[in-house]
């Protein structure tokens, strides 16, 4: 799916508002050898003044007419994100038909995951 540019200004700004910690947004729009159409990833470093700090993205993409969402370590998720250098795909969404429902799907599936590392008080 390719986006015009007031689409692109509106997905841009509720992902924004989704995940306001995350920043150095960028984007695709167009299908290439990396990209199956739109694509758009933020950036969240907890520590950036950290000597190799860790880098976790959140990425938005289309593939023909659905929304998903991606979390990922090292770099965005792509066709060619490896895991081989320290990259790793840390969970993604099924796929939407809007990008509010992906957008959603993606918080909630982080928050899933961030809780099996929590301890409970017992």
């Amino acid at each position: 799916m390719i986006l015009t540019e007031t689409q692109i200004q509106q997905v841009m700004e509720k992902t924004k508002l989704a995940f306001p910690n995350f920043t150095d947004w960028e984007s695709n729009n167009e299908k290439n050898s990396e990209y199956w159409g739109f694509s758009l990833w933020g950036e969240y470093r907890p520590d950036p003044e950290a000597l190799m700090p860790k880098r976790f993205f959140v990425t938005l993409e289309t593939y023909e007419d659905k929304w998903r969402g991606c979390l990922t370590i090292g770099q965005h998720s792509y066709f060619w994100s490896s895991a081989d250098f320290g990259d790793a795909h840390l969970l993604s969404t099924d796929d939407y038909d809007l990008v509010e429902e992906a957008i959603a799907a993606l918080k909630a599936e982080i928050l899933k995951l961030f809780k099996a590392f929590s301890v409970s008080s017992s």
